[in-house]
């Protein structure tokens, strides 16, 4: 398994150094093409390896207790790929984690594993549905592991 990360957390001392040990692709968000061709670098890399890339669609996580607008980049890669998605959901950690103060308490987060949508025979003309469908799943999940909040 790998993952997608920003090019920012490189800088986030002993977090940044061991994330880049740990195989994390890290993409510069600002730079467009670039970013598209470090994203499909890393699928073709991973794809021969048989490696499962974890992709965050929201880019920045904020914790308003709803799930955001996709970013397009991953679901297109995953078409021109060809390889399936597999939506995962954490449940809201708005209960416990204090933004603000940057502060945690006791809490608990359920993770969900979707069943895998298919993206054989897509093209990118079908991205935007592949989004909508996703999302929707998503959303329905996360509602119903965050009914404590």
């Amino acid at each position: 398994m790998s993952a997608i990360g920003k090019q920012e957390l490189l800088l986030v001392g002993p977090f940044g150094i061991a994330a880049w040990l740990a195989g994390i692709t890290f993409i510069n968000r600002q730079g467009g093409e670039k970013g598209k061709q470090t994203i499909n670098q890393a699928m073709n890399g991973l794809k021969e390896k048989k490696i499962k890339l974890w992709v965050f669609p929201e880019g920045t996580r904020r914790n308003t207790g709803e799930i955001h607008q996709f970013k397009k980049g991953a679901f297109h890669t995953a078409v021109q790929a060809q390889v399936p998605i597999v939506p995962v959901v954490f449940s809201s950690y708005k209960p416990f984690l204090n933004g603000k103060r940057k502060t945690f308490n006791k809490g608990e987060v359920i993770i969900t594993a979707l069943p895998e949508i298919s993206t054989a025979g897509l093209s990118a003309n079908d991205v935007d549905d592949l989004i909508e469908r996703t999302r929707n799943a998503m959303i329905e999940a996360y509602n119903e592991t965050s009914k404590s909040d």
